[in-house]
């Protein structure tokens, strides 16, 4: 086990000897949760030896080593997921393991438990189980795709390195349409989310008065009411699958090969999607960043590689819904307490709703056509 004041044994700046022999979380029986507070956790986990940075996001906290991850999930609960409990929290690491498998390989090493021993905690071992923590190698942060496409000290992302991001996803598709996702759900899905936007969007209208939000999200009720029968007509097709679920620059890191890695594990329904859509809202994003060039290369690439692309205007509109969600989530975080960035998120829902306005009108004079 490792204790943050252990001296870590010769080779291994991190992890100590009996950590080595991981343990699927849902192998061991339940331990009862112990009282110990998050920034306990927090505490303990940063000042272990070999831990060089810690990063927190609205989800988890990930503490990274020179060549490891460790991500501990936060005891919170949002609307597709409750992990307030030890036993939800673990099943929660390991779904994320073996989903994350499928696109990222054996860069998702396993879960590893965090224990109580004696008057303190140790990160694996043999003890009562406080938390469990996803295990993961570091992928080097400067061959993510976001930070590739924004450098200006290094060669920027080229469309042969989108190519086999494309081929790689293609294979991960053609697998997942061996096993269909449950008949209407990604239709259903997507009205509901468009519900929630909708409702979200006004409630946070104060922050961006000049946008007012009925503009995009009533236009894109009336597209999705209208284009679901072409929706229901693709998922017959095979054309709806079991995806990643959050596609975004971030996620995709241009190693050889390249790995796509973060693959939501929270809701089944949050990876249901249609394949251009998914990779749409890829496109979208590198687009945003401007590089237009790499998303026209993503979406020539899937269709090059035998899936039937979408009418136009039922593109755009998956486009407007991604966006439309994404600033509803960037809005979202004002909700907080007290939210870190604060500033960040108005004007990042700003550039998503811009867009998906453009978007608008443009599917708008398609269907004059």
């Amino acid at each position: 086990m490792l204790f943050a004041q252990a001296r870590p044994p010769q080779g291994l700046p991190f992890l100590a000897r009996p950590f080595m022999r991981f343990v699927d979380a849902m192998t061991l029986a339940p331990a009862r949760e112990e009282p110990i507070p998050i920034a306990d956790k927090v505490a303990f986990l940063s000042a272990l030896p070999g831990v060089v940075q810690v990063i927190e996001t609205h989800m988890a906290f990930v503490f990274l080593t020179h060549d490891l991850a460790f991500k501990l999930k936060k005891p919170v609960s949002f609307g597709y997921f409750d992990h307030r409990t030890l036993s939800a929290r673990a099943k929660a690491c390991a779904e994320e393991v073996r989903l994350n498998r499928a696109l990222a390989g054996d860069v998702y090493i396993g879960t590893v438990p965090l224990v109580r021993v004696g008057g303190g905690l140790a990160l694996g071992g043999v003890g009562a189980v406080v938390d469990w923590l996803v295990h993961m190698r570091r992928l080097p942060a400067g061959r993510m795709l976001d930070t590739l496409i924004m450098a200006t000290d290094q060669p920027s992302p080229t469309k042969a390195e989108m190519a086999t991001v494309v081929e790689g996803l293609a294979r991960f598709y053609r697998q997942q349409q061996e096993t269909p996702p449950p008949a209407g759900l990604y239709a259903v899905h997507l009205q509901r989310e468009q519900a929630v936007n909708s409702a979200n969007l006004r409630q946070m209208s104060k922050f961006l008065p000049d946008i007012p939000p009925g503009l995009v999200t009533d236009d894109l009720d009336q597209r999705l009411a209208r284009l679901l029968p072409q929706i229901s007509a693709r998922e017959a097709a095979g054309l709806v699958v079991e995806g990643h679920g959050d596609l975004r620059p971030e996620h995709v890191c241009l190693i050889d090969p390249p790995v796509i890695f973060d693959r939501v594990e929270t809701a089944l329904e949050l990876r249901v999607t249609d394949i251009f859509d998914e990779l749409g809202y890829l496109a979208a994003e590198c687009t945003l960043m401007g590089r237009a060039d790499l998303g026209k290369c993503l979406m020539k690439g899937i269709k090059d590689a035998g899936f039937a692309p979408p009418p136009p205007a039922l593109q755009s509109t998956y486009a407007m819904f991604r966006l439309v969600t994404r600033a509803r989530l960037a809005l979202d975080h004002l909700r907080d307490p007290d939210p870190r960035t604060p500033g960040k998120w108005p004007a990042r829902a700003r550039l998503y709703l811009t867009e998906a306005m453009r978007l608008s009108r443009i599917s708008s004079r398609l269907r004059e056509l």
